[in-house]
């Protein structure tokens, strides 16, 4: 049973971060409903903020560069960053970032294509290291367990840490009937030993602003629908450290006639 779990795991895994895989994948199908709650620390949460923004980071670095060439000093690179892209925020990270790293360190890791978001923001000492922690889930369901096209289905599950997590990810996997990709990733920031709790939604309701020219469009047709849900530290797939696979849920749902 162990070993057909991780293969789960891996399959899962290995679909969705196959290639360079954009990290918190949005589905219009696919949303968290409820977040876990997060002890405050009374300060500013850098972390979200620095994984939301890195590929626009990124993309603005690396813009600069070929614009400019090389820059000698991390204010030299990160005024320009703040100035093409009119963000305060991206300007202070860049800052922070290359400040830490040094600006060779800096523009050596941001031209590396294959770097995820939570092991750069790790890097650069915004978002908290946590090698030995853990998640294991302790209930998971989804409500209603059948309905016809247009449910609205409830995956609710809580995982119990005993040693805290890590800066990770939340992947939530659907097998369709008519096999269209449908998948989404949340960020999981770090957390104190104990038990959290989830819920994602999922409408099974066809998108009708998606155009079958350009993508493909769930239809929700009448089957079975198998749902996987992977918790990591770090981005799951990700071959960087401070990643692993926690643990992995399954489920399913019937679209009924």
């Amino acid at each position: 049973m162990c070993k057909a779990l991780v293969l789960v795991a891996l399959l899962v895994v290995s679909s969705v971060s196959a290639g360079t895989r954009t990290f918190n994948i949005r589905s219009k199908h696919i949303e968290r409903a409820r977040l876990p709650l997060k002890t405050s620390n009374n300060g500013i949460d850098w972390c979200p903020q620095c994984i939301n923004t890195y590929g626009d980071l990124i993309e603005l670095v690396l813009d600069v560069i070929l614009q400019y060439g090389v820059m000698n000093t991390c204010g030299e690179l990160c005024d320009l960053v703040a100035e093409k892209s009119g963000s305060s925020l991206l300007g202070f990270l860049c800052t922070f970032g290359c400040d830490i790293l040094g600006i060779e360190e800096f523009v050596k890791i941001i031209d590396k294509a294959d770097i995820d978001p939570i092991y750069y923001c790790e890097r650069i000492k915004v978002c908290p290291i946590n090698d030995n922690g853990d998640a294991k889930f302790k209930s998971f369901v989804i409500l209603p367990p059948h309905g016809p096209q247009g449910t609205t289905f409830s995956i609710d599950f809580v995982y119990v840490s005993n040693n805290g997590t890590g800066t990770g990810e939340l992947i939530i996997a659907i097998k369709t009937v008519d096999k269209v990709p449908l998948s989404a990733s949340f960020l999981v920031e770090a957390q104190k030993p104990g038990t959290y709790g989830e819920r994602v939604s999922v409408d099974a309701s066809p998108d009708p602003d998606c155009d079958p020219t350009q993508d493909e469009c769930e239809s929700w047709v009448p089957g079975t629908y198998n749902v996987t849900v992977l918790i990591c530290n770090g981005q799951c797939g990700s071959h960087h450290p401070h990643t692993q696979l926690y643990d992995t849920a399954t489920g399913l749902f019937v679209i009924s006639e």
